[in-house]
């Protein structure tokens, strides 16, 4: 798909551009200096900004240049069963991933990595792939198929798995899991005559649904001026606890790559003698926030999953405290779902084993039956990644505290491939139901049980 990068190619532009692809892709965008890009390209620091602005601009460039190359490779999506229209499109997709693994890390992975303007560029073609995505589904002829499940989680869960096997170099291995991908997609197939509930007004809990109390901690107050009393040991804590907020803070407001140590220490309330005596620089004191709630989170999420009987509600309760905790904490979870790909690989890659974490509560679907025993290993993986492009995208979009409502929506997505679309929403709308009426334990068991 790429030209090979040369300093035969027409312009110093294009050179620039086949540069930060070459080296974002095999070294990571985050840590590039524009110095490494002219040198790549063959020209003179000075070229470079005059062909563009900053580092970004050029990724931003590349971005849409590989974007719109793909997707005219790929091609549009033609009328017709869903299946039929999209698997060669996927195929070419795959193809052209295997075969130029540098534009793909880039596509994929460095994209999310860039400033703001990149970011934009990618909620934009998302956006436009999600709109074509809700056409293709909504006018599929009625002698055929179509896929109840919201476009943004099916797109989201092919992008999750690319982009794992991108970030593991393990590209040479998607061709051969594209039969599972498509079967994965087909677990969600319907008449059209039934209708996609997934995507309407009963796949959403009401406004003024009710959430668990979330278990995150509370803002900290800040310590007294002058002479306190207090321990060393509960000062330092203090300390390094508000640093980790307002580094949270700050990244929402400004982004990580324009975020500086001044701006976290003057949120913190702290001298910047005391972030440096806790944390050696700003990425350090990212990981520490990163990290701080995680053990919380999952053990809260492990206790709400084994509170309960079946394994639809274990979903149904699990998915229920971790929308209720980041509609509680927008900062942070802005910070550990959408921020994370800008801070370097290791963050990253704790923003990803955030999604990979929560295949473990949809094992117990293969127990579901002999059609869920079957089914590919991928599975999870690809409910997943759809959750998770969800949920990321309505805390990007700043719309946390509308994400307990998804709890229907989600929970559906999640047990579907293993219930079938049919049982999971008799399912999921007897655990709504008892979700309202607030009946105790032995009630949500009996709706859960009951026919549909």
């Amino acid at each position: 798909m790429r030209r090979q990068l040369t300093v035969a190619r027409a312009s110093q532009r294009e050179r620039l551009i086949d540069a930060i692809v070459e080296l974002a892709g095999q070294h990571g965008y985050q840590h590039l200096s524009i110095a490494q890009i002219s040198t790549a390209a063959g020209v003179s620091s000075a070229t470079f900004y005059e062909q563009f602005a900053d580092r970004e601009e050029c990724l931003l460039a590349a971005y849409r240049d590989l974007t719109r190359r793909t997707l005219s490779t790929m091609g549009s999506l033609p009328e017709g069963e869903w299946a039929g229209a999209i698997r060669p499109a996927f195929t070419e997709l795959l193809r052209i991933v295997q075969a130029d693994p540098d534009a793909g890390r880039v596509m994929f992975v460095e994209a999310r990595a860039g400033g703001p303007r990149v970011r934009a560029a990618v909620r934009r073609l998302l956006d436009g792939m999600e709109r074509n995505g809700e056409v293709l589904l909504e006018n599929a002829p009625a002698d055929g198929m179509t896929l109840d499940i919201p476009a943004r989680a099916l797109i989201g869960g092919v992008r999750h798995v690319i982009a794992r096997h991108l970030r593991t170099h393990s590209e040479d291995r998607l061709p051969e899991l594209a039969e599972d991908l498509l079967a994965a997609m087909s677990c969600y197939a319907v008449h059209p005559a039934a209708g996609r509930w997934s995507v309407g007004p009963d796949a959403l809990l009401g406004p003024a649904a009710a959430a668990p109390e979330p278990a995150v901690a509370p803002e900290l107050a800040r310590l007294p001026r002058g002479r306190h009393g207090l321990p060393p040991g509960t000062v330092l804590r203090n300390q390094r606890a508000r640093i980790l907020q307002a580094t949270a803070a700050v990244t929402m407001e400004k982004g990580y790559a324009n975020t500086t140590v001044a701006e976290i220490v003057a949120d913190a309330g702290v001298a910047k003698e005391a972030f440096y005596r806790h944390f050696s620089d700003k990425e350090e004191a990212f990981l520490a926030a990163q990290e701080a709630p995680g053990q919380q989170i999952l053990d809260a999420l492990v206790r709400a999953y084994f509170s309960a009987e079946h394994w639809p509600e274990r979903v149904w309760r699990a998915l229920r405290t971790l929308l209720a905790a980041i509609a509680a904490n927008p900062v942070m979870a802005h910070l550990r779902l959408v921020e994370c790909y800008a801070a370097g690989a290791m963050a990253a890659q704790r923003g990803e084993e955030v999604t990979r974490s929560f295949t473990i509560f949809l094992e117990e679907g293969y127990r579901a039956g002999p059609q869920a025993a079957a089914l590919p290993r991928l599975v999870p993986q690809t409910i997943a990644g759809g959750i998770f492009e969800i949920v990321q995208h309505e805390v990007a979009e700043r719309r946390t505290l509308e994400l307990p409502r998804r709890l229907p929506q989600l929970t559906y997505i999640a047990i579907a491939p293993f219930l079938g679309p049919a049982e999971a929403i008799a399912s999921v709308r007897a655990l709504a139901a008892a979700e309202s009426a607030g009946g105790p334990r032995e009630a949500r068991v009996a709706a859960l049980r009951a026919p549909a």
